[in-house]
């Protein structure tokens, strides 16, 4: 009886470390197909040039799962704070909305839409946008142009 139960176990053993041994090289490729995959996860530097004007640099952060928080130099803009959704191999439409305010006192809010694509082969991404600036709930400007950024790469201190 104790073979058949010390067989039992070396059996339900192996089995778990098939399994395992599987699951993990199954995660494993993922993880690999994921980074080759392009991705929109991550901060960036962004050029926005509105048609007929100057262009602009802000810092945009997109997480995991549709969360985008957009800083842009201006001091009567808040922080943007949106969403980004795919709709297609390397294209996203996103979406986020700054409060607007005049020496403090809040004005409205400004709302950006784009639809960029990224880059096959750099850490880059473009498209077109389209700001609506609105007050009490109406636009009252709207503006087009166009988005460029690079990923912000990480980088090693000089000073080592």
């Amino acid at each position: 009886m104790t073979t058949k139960k010390a067989l039992a176990a070396f059996i339900i053993a192996g089995m778990i470390a098939t399994l395992i041994t599987f699951t993990g090289t199954k995660a494993i490729a993922s993880a690999g197909e994921a980074e080759a995959a392009p991705a929109l996860e991550g901060s960036w530097e962004i050029t926005v040039t509105p048609d007929g004007g100057a262009p602009i640099v802000d810092l945009a952060t997109f997480t995991r799962g549709g969360g985008l928080i957009n800083s842009d130099p201006d001091p009567n803009l808040s922080t943007g704070h949106g969403t980004w959704v795919k709709t297609g191999g390397r294209q996203f439409t996103i979406t986020f909305i700054h409060f607007l305010s005049n020496q403090g006192a809040a004005l409205g809010t400004v709302k950006v839409r784009a639809v960029i694509k990224l880059d096959r082969h750099t850490d880059t991404f473009s498209g077109p946008f389209r700001t609506d600036v609105l007050i009490g709930g109406n636009v009252i400007q709207s503006f087009c142009g166009t988005v460029r950024a690079t990923r912000i790469a990480v980088e090693t201190p000089e000073c080592q």
